[in-house]
């Protein structure tokens, strides 16, 4: 999970080029406040603190920084949109979810999507760019915080791999071990949870719906009827998630200088 995190904080510091050089240990504080802020507070109202500290901490303008945030949770989605259509071809979900084809296209959009913004960022920039008014203005702002390079587009993702890959690894032996499934059901789990986590909507702190999104794929691919086990395996899993980004979120908030 730490691990996790500081691949989260490198894809910040390397992705915004505003960001003072050194100022490593600033983005890594601000991805676990971020990320704690997240858990705790219903319908992803915590990333409201991402373009805040951003501007308060960098000087980055908050039209700007919210673009980069959309960035990174559209690199988020593509990451489990990828893996989970790769499972899908595989046949491991066919007998979950039964994806349709509009589920499939949805899939598959959102795989490719990082790279279709990436080539459309540019004509879209300079034609809100020409227009008036604030829409326009904050919308080319925005559109200013995505990567503007080739070499910045294969980092980031290239850190967002490597990232989900640390944390999906490290939660899916995890829950294996605790449901006593295989590493694959354990991963699938972990996805199914994590997905939760990304949806517009969760619950405070993701009671419930992580446990919801956890038990939808490691059920079926676990192939077990007791839900029992499987259910306190995925809210000891849900616990370990919280806590951990509780913990470090409040570290790096007491570490955060004050004025």
């Amino acid at each position: 999970m730490l691990a996790s995190y500081a691949l989260r904080g490198s894809r910040i510091y390397l992705a915004e080029p505003q960001i003072p050089r050194g100022a490593w240990f600033t983005c890594l504080r601000l991805i676990l406040v971020n990320n704690a802020l997240n858990l705790l507070l219903p319908a992803r109202a915590g990333e409201v603190s991402f373009p805040v500290l951003m501007r308060r901490w960098f000087g980055i303008d908050l039209a700007q920084a919210a673009g980069t945030l959309f960035w990174l949770r559209l690199l988020d989605l593509h990451v489990l949109a990828t893996v989970a259509a790769a499972f899908a071809a595989s046949g491991l979900l066919s007998q979950i979810s039964g994806l349709s084809a509009l589920a499939w296209l949805g899939a598959s959009t959102a795989a490719f999507s990082p790279l279709l913004l990436f080539t459309l960022r540019a004509p879209l920039q300079r034609r809100f760019a020409a227009r008036s008014g604030t829409l326009a203005g904050l919308i080319a702002k925005a559109l200013a915080g995505l990567p503007t390079r080739p070499a910045t587009l294969a980092l980031d993702l290239l850190l967002t791999w490597a990232a989900w890959g640390v944390k999906l690894a490290a939660l899916g032996i995890v829950l294996g071990l605790l449901a006593q499934v295989s590493q694959l059901a354990g991963t699938l789990g972990a996805i199914g949870g994590d997905l939760s986590t990304v949806l517009p909507l969760h619950a405070p702190g993701g009671f419930g719906t992580y446990e919801a999104g956890a038990m939808a794929l490691l059920l079926p691919a676990s192939g077990q009827t007791d839900v029992g086990p499987l259910l306190a395996a995925a809210v000891n899993l849900h616990l370990l998630v919280l806590t951990t980004a509780l913990i470090a979120g409040a570290l790096a908030w007491l570490a955060t200088p004050r004025r």
